[in-house]
C-alpha cells in the first residue's frame, strides 16, 4: 500500500512593514499658533509697559497746583501754602476727594471742583458764596437759603437781615421770598424779618416802619396790610402796625407822629 502524502506547509511571507511619511499640520493650524505667540509676546509687552508707567506715574511729583475762580473773599496764596502737604504724596497718591470736602468747610467756600491735569498738575476750580441775606449776628445765607459762617462785610449791609431759631434757614429764606412777593404793589423793603420760638413773624420796613404778622394767615394779613397802605397809611407817623388779629389791626404812632397829634390838638385847642 502506498504510504500517507507527506503535507506540505507553506509558510506565508513576512511582509515589510509600511514606511509612514512624517505628517505637518496644516498650514491655518501654523498660523493659529504664530497668531497666538504674537498676541500673547504682545500682551506681556503691554502689561509691561504699564507697570512700567504706572510706576513712574506713581512716582511722579505734583509739580504745580492751580488755584482759579472769581473769588472776592478767598484769600488764593494762603489756600496754595495749606494745600502744599496735601498733595507732597504724589500726582496720583493725592486724595482730591478729601481736598474738596476740606475746602468746602471754609468760610465763603460754596463749592470745589478738583481735577489732575497730565502730567504732573492738580487744578482746584474755586466758587464763591452769594450771600442773599445776613442771619444772626455773624453769617449769611446764600442763594439756597443754607447758612454759613463769615466776618460781616459793609458789602452786604443792605441785604435783609433774617434771625431765627437753629435750623430754621432754609424755611425763613422762602418764607421772606414769599412776602417780600407779596408787598411788591407797596414799594416796601424788608429790611429785617425775624422768626420767634412760637412761630411767629415780625419784620421792619425800609422806612423803619414794623410788622407784627403772628403765625398764622400770612397771605389774609398782608392782604389787610395792603388795603391799609392803598388808603393812605401816614408811614412817617406809624411806628408798628399790629395784625395778629382776627379782624383789623392795632396802629402804633412814632415819635413824629405823636408829636404831629398833639400840634393838631393844640390848634384845635
Amino acid at each position: 500500500m502506498p504510504g500517507p502524502k507527506p503535507v506540505v506547509i507553506r509558510r506565508a511571507a513576512k511582509s515589510k512593514p509600511v514606511r509612514k511619511m512624517p505628517s505637518f499640520p496644516p498650514i491655518s493650524h501654523l498660523r493659529r499658533w504664530f497668531n497666538r505667540a504674537v498676541l500673547t509676546s504682545g500682551a506681556l509687552l503691554l502689561c509691561g509697559g504699564i507697570y512700567e508707567g504706572t510706576e513712574r506715574l506713581g512716582a511722579q511729583q505734583v509739580e504745580r497746583l492751580t488755584i482759579v475762580g472769581d473769588v472776592r473773599h478767598i484769600d488764593t496764596d494762603a489756600l496754595q501754602t495749606r494745600l502744599a502737604p496735601r498733595v507732597a504724596d504724589g500726582f496720583l497718591a493725592a486724595d482730591l476727594m478729601a481736598l474738596r470736602q476740606e475746602l468746602e468747610s471754609l468760610p465763603w467756600v460754596y463749592r470745589v471742583n478738583t481735577r489732575r491735569r497730565w502730567p504732573a498738575e492738580i487744578e482746584v476750580s474755586l466758587i464763591e458764596q452769594r450771600p442773599l441775606a445776613r442771619w444772626g449776628e455773624r453769617g449769611y445765607l446764600n442763594h439756597e437759603g443754607q447758612y454759613f459762617s463769615a466776618d460781616p462785610d459793609p458789602l452786604y449791609d443792605d441785604l435783609p437781615w433774617l434771625k431765627g431759631p437753629e435750623g430754621s434757614e432754609t424755611s425763613l429764606m422762602r418764607r421772606y421770598q414769599t412776602l417780600a412777593g407779596l408787598l411788591a404793589p407797596t414799594g416796601l423793603a424788608i429790611r429785617e424779618l425775624s422768626l420767634d420760638p412760637l412761630g411767629q413773624i415780625a419784620m421792619r420796613f425800609d422806612t423803619g416802619l414794623t410788622l407784627l404778622l403772628g403765625a398764622k394767615d400770612m397771605s389774609h394779613r398782608i392782604a389787610r396790610f395792603i388795603k391799609l397802605w392803598d388808603e393812605e397809611l401816614p408811614v412817617e407817623a406809624v411806628a408798628k402796625v399790629d395784625l395778629r388779629y382776627e379782624h383789623g389791626a392795632a396802629v402804633t404812632l412814632s415819635e413824629n407822629g405823636l408829636a404831629m397829634q398833639a400840634a393838631q390838638k393844640r390848634g384845635e385847642g
